[in-house]
């Protein structure tokens, strides 16, 4: 591995990965690659999932696929949390953007689809190009992974719309259920909608990727102080501190209403930031 600080519950399951997919398909996985949260420094434990890019020598024929398929999920009756979510590729598909990618064995909590597109995106092209940590296999060179600055831009201006608009007036219109439900789920719709639009309108803003953590930090500064308390609280989640908040714990309600207005405020500002 080439990174000392990455965690030891990371590196536990990227080990084992590469055990149990070298006895499944021997040669089959010729690099494993972290992306995510590990390349930020901000992978939490008992948060963060980890995120990977598996490159294969070939396209594997359907007996090998149900081979990554049965060692992803011995990996998962092993080491059931984190998720080890992510997808195989070969260095072709890698070379171009990712739209020209086919379908390709992916998996998603656990969920593996022997063809499907999740993480299949320029997000992922980008963060494997310039940063991600290799667990074996050569380091990707300059031209080995396509990166297109303003194809990230657009996939970025049309994920706030497509998905986060949509997903933000679904949590409004549900948002009494949430308030009156457990705090868990919550402080879980509170971390992910702030921190998820505010890391949007970071890369809209500055052109540059960051993790949720930095996103958190970057609203601190870009958006109106009325602001912090509520992004505040979506850090302290991520964290996972194990610190309470007494405000926010005393008046549920309180914390739903700010995550949906600081999300709708973020939202409107991103896209505004043009594609």
């Amino acid at each position: 591995m080439s990174s000392p600080s990455v965690p030891a519950e990371v590196l536990r399951s990227a080990r084992a990965y590469r055990e149990l997919t070298d006895r499944a398909a021997p040669g089959l996985v010729e690099g494993l690659y972290l992306v995510g949260s590990p390349i930020y420094g901000d992978y939490r434990p008992g948060r963060s999932d980890i995120d990977f890019v598996a490159v294969l020598s070939e396209r594997p024929a359907d007996h090998l696929v149900r081979r990554l398929g049965d060692a992803l999920a011995e990996l998962g009756r092993r080491h059931p949390r984190p998720y080890f979510d992510g997808l195989h590729v070969t260095r072709a598909d890698l070379a171009g953007p990712p739209d020209d990618c086919p379908d390709v064995p992916c998996i998603g909590e656990w969920e593996f689809r022997p063809a499907g597109r999740l993480a299949v995106d320029p997000v992922t092209w980008h963060e494997l190009a310039r940063g991600a940590i290799t667990v074996s296999g050569p380091r990707p060179g300059p031209g080995d992974v396509w990166t297109d600055e303003t194809a990230l831009r657009a996939y970025s201006h049309a994920n706030l719309a497509d998905y986060w608009r949509p997903a933000v007036e679904k949590l409004r219109a549900g948002q009494g259920t949430v308030a009156t439900g457990p705090t868990e789920r919550a402080e879980l719709m509170t971390e992910w909608f702030v921190l998820g639009v505010a890391r949007l309108h970071h890369l809209l803003a500055t052109g540059r990727l960051t993790s949720k953590g930095g996103a958190g930090r970057y609203a601190l500064g870009a958006f109106d102080t009325a602001w912090h308390p509520i992004v505040t609280e979506a850090l302290r989640i991520r964290n996972g501190a194990g610190t309470r908040s007494p405000g926010y714990d005393a008046d549920p309600a309180a914390r739903v209403r700010d995550t949906i207005a600081f999300a709708e405020t973020a939202l409107e500002a991103g896209l505004r930031l043009g594609a």
